[in-house]
């Protein structure tokens, strides 16, 4: 009988061990991925900062009629929000309540604009309370456009991206630290 407890024994904390370095293989596995996702960000970031943004006639909501430059946008911005149709929803609404906390009158804000070329028309005058900036070409020509993340970027006067900042769903927390610099 103490054999059969002591094989059993042997069994059930073989299985735990087992269990554990599958378990830490796992987390391994997981922190790695993390990891790179961080590394593709940062490349992302840096091979779209100091890019030249042509200018471009824009417009507020759907009133095509009320055409101004980009530049002219530019002069009197704080930061863009850009997403893509494609984006995770999820991803946008915690941007939103990041920027919202920080900036709690960011819907009458005119500083603060967000982009979103193939956002559905309907939203366009309303979209997270912001009327969204339409651009003529549709693009802005940053390579970071394709990639369908959401990114916060700034521009100078010269239309040369400053900052950019690529929303991370895996680590939020570094969206509202990058807001809070403005």
């Amino acid at each position: 009988m103490s054999k059969i407890r002591y094989f059993t024994f042997c069994f059930l904390l073989s299985s735990i061990f087992v269990a554990s370095c599958k378990n830490n293989g796992a987390q391994q596995k997981y922190n790695d991925y993390l990891q790179a996702i961080e590394n593709k960000i940062n490349q992302l970031q840096d091979s779209n900062q100091n890019l030249v943004i042509e200018n471009q006639s824009v417009y507020l909501g759907i009133d095509s009629l009320d055409l101004m430059d980009f530049k002219q946008v530019v002069a009197n911005h704080l930061f863009f929000f850009f997403f893509s149709e494609e984006t995770c929803s999820p991803c946008i609404q915690q941007t939103v309540t990041y920027i919202k906390e920080v900036f709690p009158d960011y819907e009458t804000d005119d500083r603060i604009y967000f982009i979103s070329p193939a956002y559905p028309a309907r939203f366009r005058r309303n979209c997270y309370g912001k009327k969204l900036l339409n651009l003529e070409n549709e693009t802005l020509g940053m390579p970071l456009e394709s990639e369908n993340v959401p990114f916060i970027f700034t521009v100078n006067n010269d239309l040369v991206v400053e900052k950019v900042h690529v929303v991370n769903k895996s680590n939020f927390s570094k969206t509202l630290e990058f807001l809070q610099t403005f």
